[in-house]
């Protein structure tokens, strides 16, 4: 083989690897376009803004020094904030150590071999490439390497246990790995004990938990009234509501494990759920992204203190959280100034607007009516319509899993909830799909799937200049 034909192939094996591993990571705008000029670059991935102030990721299949360089690299357009670089980076780093080319050294080279002669065994790549992205998220999480052995050995025991049962029905787990402490000597290696089939019975990931130090063994029995290492408020953990008494004792330092009788597995850091696994696929969560995007929308409103802003927001993701993990599936959308009443009634059918006091509007069904009398005994509190910001956690979870479409406005005031979207005939992608993009000509429209996955859509927000009453709505981002 001669170089030409050899540097193709490693061309098309790394815009796999972009497309493949790190485009799910993220939130991208366009695709991904393989530059070929030579660059001396410093890191894996950078993150840049081009000369139309649009935001850029650019992958590399080598980080170089002074005399060496990159024959080519990928480059795509993002929605997403930097805050993402960091797992990006670490997640190629370990991939592109199992790739089976080399581009180091200003040369192409075959550094193992997937197959012989015309023979390639992709699925055995594959699974060698989905191994080291395990790994590259786990070296991210614990930020070293010896650690990051510790947590996807464990990792493995938990993905072997969601896909098995005990007496007959499947496992829950909760443990958490504080890789700042170390056990008694005498302490039990619950990493051994994992290959037993009592340790099924300890833990449910709800109530109950283990700490582990950072060699997997046996630290303390966790439950609900074990103090955590910090008082920490709920507006600061971004998890489904049901692992909240888990997630308070994963800070910097310690990492969340949580398996599901569904067999979705959680990763959390910092008090939030950073991937989980569904079937056989990671899906990367990540709240700044999501805040990245609603934000413009949030100063278009009459509140725009920064600190009400994000508040609002962290409440909205961490209500899609809950949603999604309760495979419910939901939609949620959100006014913006300008839109007219007329104009919601076009794409809300049989609307009822909950701020209404007295009887129901004419023409509602039998069906709202009682609907409407459940949903404003809930929320009404002291003769008012409480925000959808005001309201209980697992409430706000309960309105946005009713069949239909939950409307609020940018101070979330309920225009309806469970109500039924006028979609176009002919919409493509599935109608939670069709409902979101269509919610989203009032502002932003958002769905939840219930499969979990989470994606959402909006107006663009344009200057004076750019202003179009015809503008089409825009992908805002997209977990899954």
């Amino acid at each position: 083989m001669n170089y030409r034909e050899l540097k193709e192939q490693a061309k098309q094996e790394f815009i796999n690897i972009v497309n493949t591993y790190m485009l799910p990571l993220f939130d991208a705008r366009g695709n991904v376009k393989l530059k070929e000029t030579a660059r001396n670059n410093s890191e894996l991935v950078s993150y840049l803004c081009n000369d139309k102030n649009q935001f850029l990721f650019q992958f590399y299949p080598c980080i170089c020094d002074k005399s060496s360089f990159s024959p080519f690299y990928c480059e795509v357009g993002t929605y997403s904030s930097p805050s993402i670089k960091k797992r990006l980076s670490s997640i190629l780093r370990e991939i592109l150590k199992v790739s089976e080319y080399n581009c180091f050294q200003n040369a192409i080279h075959k550094q193992r071999n997937y197959g012989t002669k015309t023979c390639r065994h992709e699925s055995y790549k594959q699974r060698t490439f989905q191994l080291a992205f395990e790994i590259g998220m786990c070296t991210w999480l614990t930020s070293d390497y010896k650690k990051a052995t510790v947590l996807h050995s464990i990792l493995c025991r938990m993905q072997e246990w969601a896909g098995r049962t005990y007496e007959g029905k499947n496992v829950p787990f909760g443990l958490v790995v504080d890789f700042s402490a170390d056990a008694l000597p005498e302490a039990a290696s619950y990493l051994h004990f994992l290959e037993n089939d009592s340790s099924a019975v300890f833990t449910d990931g709800i109530f109950s938990g283990i700490m582990l130090d950072k060699n997997g063994k046996l630290l303390s029995f966790l439950t609900r009234n074990t103090p955590a290492p910090l008082n920490i408020k709920e507006q600061d953990m971004f998890v489904p509501f049901p692992f909240a008494d888990i997630a308070r004792h994963c800070d910097k330092n310690a990492i969340g494990i949580v398996v599901l009788t569904n067999g979705e597995i959680l990763l959390i850091k910092n008090r939030a759920v950073c991937f989980a696994k569904r079937g056989s696929k990671w899906v990367s969560f990540d709240w700044e992204r999501v805040y990245a995007n609603l934000r413009p929308y949030f100063l278009l409103g009459t509140d725009p203190c920064e600190e009400t802003i994000r508040k609002k927001i962290k409440q909205i993701y961490c209500t899609l959280l809950d949603v999604s993990f309760s495979h419910t599936g939901g939609c949620l959308a959100i006014v913006i100034p300008g839109i007219e009443t007329d104009e919601i009634s076009k794409i809300i059918k049989d609307r009822f607007d909950l701020s209404i006091t007295g009887n129901p509007p004419e023409g509602v069904s039998e069906e709202s009516k009682e609907k409407i009398e459940v949903l404003k005994y809930l929320l009404v509190e002291n003769d008012m319509i409480r925000s959808f910001f005001d309201i209980e956690k697992p409430l706000r979870k309960e309105i946005l899993s009713l069949d239909g479409a939950t409307v609020v406005s940018l101070d979330g005031s309920f225009y309806c909830a469970g109500s039924i979207v006028a979609v176009p005939g002919g919409s493509a992608g599935g109608g939670r799909t069709a409902a979101a993009k269509r919610l989203a000509q009032m502002g932003v429209g958002i769905k939840v799937s219930e499969d979990g996955y989470i994606e959402a859509f909006g107006l663009p927000i344009l200057n004076d200049k750019e202003k179009n009453e015809n503008s089409r709505t825009i992908p805002l981002f997209k977990i899954k």
